[in-house]
């Protein structure tokens, strides 16, 4: 049976946001009386249509949320093609049911979940996290937000670490599945955008590269994906990282999870150490950084992987990181101008890196 829930912001009333917040037992018998809708993400690329509801209570005291966010369906035709191709509305949606649950690092509460696989149409009701606040890419994470990450990230894998469990989600694809498979056409087809993007920003070694990288992407998911398997983010970056002010370890979630797959943990490493710190602050403190990371992951009871092994499979996703910039580059609203800001310096950071560690030699 398809369930019933509102597809569209138009289609939210009162009475279904009490419904839902009664049921989840936060509210008593208090009711949403009215709510303000404040768009969030615009122009930013985001998936989703996402709004800011905040709430007004027939009883202000009774202790409720005071605001919620509410991710739809997206209206832009783009978009929906996206997730199309790569299920991102199922895999919200699945992560917030099956796997949110029952693992250590901390994501928005969500009060409702809903998709309808006929048309691919889904609703989340998510936990505001103010006053966490959201890390900037374009600035980049400090060294005491880059190991909190790490180290709140190792909790993730080492939770699904070989996980037998993860066989029975089949909507939970695999990084060398049909679908992420798509990734190599779609890199040739932008990568002469990222080209002209970048102009002389791009050393002509790394214009080599991108070309042969072309040819040798879907081989690289294959390799990566006989490292040891488990949940990934897949979008681990600073912008979907929130910290509190005062970097208390329970003031720390995470939220986008719309990419969440099966890989090997390295991926998430590599994609938040190429594309959301400086590259001299990576260049400095790497390899504490991947030791940390690394420590965290035994501490959460991961024994059958030496460090050794995970800083070559580490090499092996930087390369493989290089597809996310260069696709979104690809699709970049050039009126945007933080999101230009932003890939000058993903790319810049994630160039440097390859070069630092000689990621290409992975290729063939």
């Amino acid at each position: 049976m398809t369930p019933t829930f509102p597809r569209t912001l138009e289609a939210v009333t009162p009475q279904w946001l009490t419904e839902v917040l009664q049921s989840d037992g936060v509210i008593g018998g208090t009711t949403v009386v009215a709510f303000v809708g404040k768009p969030l993400g615009a122009g930013a690329g985001f998936q989703s249509s996402m709004q800011r509801l905040a709430l007004t209570y027939s009883d202000p005291a009774c202790g409720g949320p005071q605001s919620l966010i509410i991710k739809l369906t997206s209206l832009d035709p783009g978009s929906r093609q996206i997730d199309q191709a790569f299920n991102f509305y199922e895999k919200e949606v699945g992560f917030y049911q099956s796997i949110a649950p029952t693992t250590p690092i901390r994501a928005p509460k969500a009060y409702f979940s809903g998709y309808d696989p006929g048309l691919r149409e889904y609703t989340l009701l998510l936990e505001d996290l103010t006053p966490l606040r959201v890390a900037d890419q374009l600035d980049g994470l400090t060294r005491a937000q880059t190991e909190q990450a790490l180290r709140s990230l190792a909790g993730l894998h080492g939770r699904w670490w070989r996980d037998p469990a993860l066989l029975d989600m089949s909507w939970l694809i695999t990084l060398n599945s049909p679908q992420m498979k798509a990734l190599e056409p779609i890199y040739q087809q932008c990568w002469p955008a990222t080209v002209d993007f970048l102009g002389d920003a791009m050393p002509l070694h790394m214009r080599a590269l991108g070309d042969r990288f072309a040819t040798q992407i879907g081989t690289l998911q294959d390799k990566v994906m006989r490292q040891p398997c488990t949940v990934v983010h897949g979008d681990y970056r600073a912008d979907n990282i929130f910290f509190a002010e005062d970097g208390a370890s329970d003031g720390f979630a995470v939220a986008d999870w719309q990419i969440v797959m099966q890989a090997g943990g390295a991926l998430d490493v590599a994609y938040l150490l190429t594309g959301s710190i400086d590259r001299e602050l990576r260049r400095a403190h790497e390899t504490d950084l991947l030791r940390a990371y690394h420590d965290a992951l035994t501490s959460h009871g991961v024994d059958d992987y030496a460090f050794d092994v995970f800083r070559d499979d580490y090499r092996a996703c930087v390369m493989l990181t290089w597809c996310w910039p260069v696709i979104a580059i690809g699709a970049l609203d050039h009126a945007n101008e933080r999101g230009v800001a932003l890939f000058r310096t993903w790319t810049d950071r994630a160039m440097a890196a390859i070069a630092d560690l000689d990621a290409g030699s992975v290729l063939a």
